[in-house]
């Protein structure tokens, strides 16, 4: 394990202009842990071209911080997830870098992670400093992660958070394109606590979350992060499936019994709805193999060590064995990733 308790993580998009003075407010907050820690910024391929050259002054500047530059603009939270494979610290935090998140509230999730010994202590709001939209939208998607994934109640889906090591290594086994990283933390643990923190009004820049997006990132909770849509479609063709059996046992006893007049009829029904039961049963059964390998292809391990008690180790903590397993396969998967690439380039 890394001797870092911390690990701060925030993407960042055309924020380079303010990013010294984010990162002077957190290093205030962080240094009263008197632990060790880094804070992790990833330039998610902004745009503003400064951005990058305003992130390398500050780790010049700053040597606890560690900055990334992807390649093309993957989205926010790929971005994140980026950050949570590279993170290194016992505990880790995201928040965002527009200073809605305000680095002085740091301390109430620390606090809360130190007493309640969770998996993760998300940040609700005690009033939110958006527009009525994006509140509704919000709610929506909570209510949806709340029905699909089994979110807490009382617990808000929210960017400012801290979670332990071994959480964050189980997110970053996600190897989806479009992760949600409220839903899936909600179906990876349900030990999760909330602390009420401030919302500020945004400081610099402006949302880039539009209408489109929103609800793009709704669907997205729905379609790729869950297999609830196939699960129900292949419910629902199974369920029709049986309703046609039914109907065509139904018309065979009306044919015995000489209850049907019209000649024809009783065997058009009986095929008719035989082979229409037939084929939605099919599409039931085959909806869940598809769904079966989705949560292969980007779900997560079939297990994860949490905890481990032995006569020779003692307690193992909340991040130990599992996440250097895990940092050592991120290793070995970079370096096959780039042996590919030099081969591609020979």
């Amino acid at each position: 394990m890394s001797n870092k308790a911390f690990s701060v993580v925030i993407p960042v998009y055309n924020s380079g202009d303010w990013m010294e003075e984010l990162i002077t407010q957190i290093k205030q907050v962080m240094v009263t842990f008197e632990k060790p820690y880094e804070i992790i910024l990833i330039n998610d391929a902004s745009p503003k071209q400064n951005t990058w050259f305003q992130l390398k002054k500050v780790q010049e500047k700053h040597q606890e911080v560690k900055i990334i530059n992807l390649q093309y603009n993957a989205g926010q939270l790929n971005a994140l997830l980026c950050g949570l494979r590279e993170a290194k610290g016992d505990y880790i935090i995201t928040m965002d870098d527009d200073f809605q998140h305000a680095p002085s509230e740091i301390p109430k999730l620390v606090n809360a992670m130190m007493e309640k010994q969770c998996d993760c202590v998300i940040g609700n709001y005690a009033h939110k400093e958006h527009n009525l939209f994006r509140v509704l939208g919000s709610k929506f998607a909570n209510l949806l992660s709340e029905k699909i994934h089994g979110k807490p109640k009382g617990i808000t889906s929210n960017s400012f958070r801290i979670m332990t090591h071994t959480l964050a290594k189980a997110l970053a086994q996600y190897t989806g394109k479009k992760p949600q990283i409220g839903p899936m933390i909600f179906s990876i643990t349900k030990d999760i606590d909330a602390v009420i923190i401030e919302h500020r009004e945004r400081t610099y820049g402006r949302s880039g979350y539009t209408v489109k997006r929103l609800i793009s990132e709704t669907f997205n909770i729905i379609i790729n992060s869950s297999t609830w849509p196939l699960n129900a479609v292949s419910a629902l063709g199974i369920l029709s499936a049986s309703v046609s059996f039914l109907i065509a046992f139904w018309y065979l006893i009306m044919y015995c019994m000489h209850q049907i007049k019209v000649p024809g009829f009783a065997a058009q029904i009986l095929v008719t709805t035989f082979f229409s039961g037939v084929i939605l049963l099919s599409i039931g059964i085959l909806g869940k193999y598809i769904g079966k390998i989705v949560q292969e292809m980007v779900g997560f391990p079939s297990y994860m060590i949490r905890e481990m008690i032995s006569s020779e180790d003692g307690i193992e903590g909340l991040v130990a064995r599992n996440g250097e397993d895990n940092d050592d396969k991120h290793e070995k998967t970079d370096d096959i990733r780039s042996r590919d690439l030099s081969g591609s380039a020979d």
